[in-house]
């Protein structure tokens, strides 16, 4: 018998199988554009994914997470997203090829009209999906989604890097993007027999409950694109491209491993949140389990952004490599927030994040602006210190939420700090003494860094444990946690 449990851990696997497809092949992606272009390609692709983003934001009704959580779906429902998708969509793509050409005049780019013009024809593409694929979203059925992002990704990757290499600029971004929404709306046709049609019977109920979801996601753009968008009116255009690409380059490992990976601790803290002492526990777990695998990766970045930059993107960004140093800590701060954030939503304060994302996007606007940075570095420096300031602050009221406890939240803290010190000094004490090549100098310390991090924390652990009840309790949580195989660790 097919129960809802069994189809949620098959769905989880195919959404797990999903995002290891986008990702990865985005990351194969991105460090092979990144030595077929030059920065100032990158500078072009990062205007236009900047507009795209914001019309595309403008255009999302929210159509899916209606679908899922309405009691019963109709085929009223069904034609109705299909027809309020098209409607805004198309809308979107007429005004961005209205105001095309004053975007790129803001931005001094000429060579970005034709670009969004072009691009903007993926917005009405995508609105002509079968929204059959809403309603096997909200089955869990995505057996069929996983074989059709399977075919777009292959075939839009191979298209992109085919390009690059032939024209070597940013039109392979731009027709990869075409080419990636084609595939997926004529794809969806294939995978069901299902045929919408024009209907607008639902269309007061759908708007009342998107309308609220297109003006979180304003406030959300603005929020991660207001340095970009400084950096393009402020800098050059291969400026512009280093910034992005550093950037992308920074938050990689979050979008790619660390957030997916924290969202099971969103459902910990929900399952607890009418128990405050769990509740509290919960919390401080979290955040202590996060920042112990943030700060090695951040500590790293911050060492060694040379290095880095050099092998995975090639020597033509080492100008840009200084950035990585705010980046990392602006990598930290991001996924710490992303956490905070999912905490909030996770014990029903939806609303109270919501006038925080508001007025803390307002007071980053306003200070960027009025420091008015001079080099691409200090904008980057200013960006990551308001990153961390408005951590700081969610954390503040997420501490008056949950109770989780400063001081034993630092205690907990304290494994991960003393080791990243620790590792960080004699990787670069022998990083100093030996002449190696950039490629296996690389390796070598990333190798010797990573073991001597475990090390040093696992061995911090059990002294916090001896000494600790908290660090008892968090060791126990941790052994727990380990495959089998792999709990001799706490044993050595």
């Amino acid at each position: 018998m097919n129960t809802v449990s069994s189809r949620v851990v098959s769905s989880t696997g195919f959404l797990l199988l999903i995002q290891l497809l986008q990702r990865g092949l985005g990351i194969i992606s991105t460090l092979i554009l990144a030595r077929l272009l030059a920065p100032e390609q990158f500078g072009i692709i990062a205007l236009i994914a900047i507009a795209l983003q914001f019309f595309e934001i403008l255009a999302d009704a929210g159509n899916q997470h209606y679908i899922i959580q309405k009691a019963e779906v109709t085929d009223s429902d069904l034609n109705t997203a299909w027809t309020l998708e098209i409607i805004v969509k198309s809308s979107m793509a007429l005004l961005i090829i209205g105001s095309a050409p004053l975007i790129a005049s803001y931005f001094n780019a000429p060579e970005l009209t034709l670009a969004l013009w072009l691009s903007s024809l993926v917005l009405p593409i995508k609105a002509l999906r079968n929204p059959i694929l809403m309603l096997q979203a909200r089955q869990l059925n995505y057996q069929p989604v996983f074989k059709l992002n399977l075919w777009q990704k292959s075939l839009s990757f191979i298209t992109v890097i085919a390009i690059a290499i032939i024209w070597q600029n940013y039109w392979a971004i731009v027709v990869g993007n075409l080419v990636a929404a084609s595939i997926y709306t004529f794809g969806s046709y294939l995978i069901s027999q299902y045929r919408p049609t024009l209907s607008v019977q639902q269309l007061n109920e759908q708007w009342g409950f998107s309308k609220w979801l297109m003006l979180r996601g304003l406030i959300g753009f603005f929020r991660s694109q207001i340095d970009s968008l400084l950096v393009s009116r402020w800098f050059s255009t291969k400026e512009l491209g280093g910034f992005h690409l550093l950037r992308e380059l920074a938050v990689m490992p979050a979008v790619s491993v660390v957030i997916p990976a924290a969202e099971p601790l969103q459902a910990a803290i929900a399952d607890d949140r009418f128990n405050r002492a769990a509740l509290a526990y919960r919390t401080r777990f979290s955040l202590v389990l996060m920042s112990s695998l943030l700060i090695p990766i951040s500590t790293f970045m911050w060492l060694f952004p040379d290095h880095i930059v050099y092998v995975l993107l090639g020597e033509q960004w080492l100008e840009f490599a200084e950035l990585l140093q705010p980046f990392a800590l602006f990598f930290f701060t991001f996924c710490l927030f992303a956490l905070c954030s999912n905490a909030y939503l996770a014990v029903g304060q939806a609303k109270l994040l919501f006038w925080f994302d508001l007025v803390s996007t307002l007071i980053i606007v306003t200070l960027l602006v009025i420091l008015a940075s001079t080099t691409l570095l200090e904008l980057t420096w200013q960006r990551a210190w308001l990153a961390v300031l408005t951590t700081l602050v969610i954390l503040l009221m997420l501490e008056k939420t949950t109770r989780f406890g400063w001081s034993k939240l630092l205690t907990l803290l304290t494994p991960a700090l003393l080791s990243a010190v620790l590792s960080g000094i004699i990787i670069s004490s022998i990083n100093n003494l030996l002449s190696l090549s950039v490629y296996l100098a690389f390796l070598l310390n990333g190798t010797l860094f990573c073991l001597f991090f475990a090390s040093s924390y696992l061995l911090s652990c059990r002294v916090l444990a001896n000494y600790s009840f908290e660090g008892k309790q968090y060791q126990q949580h941790l052994q727990r946690l380990t495959p089998q195989r792999l709990k001799f660790l706490f044993s050595i």
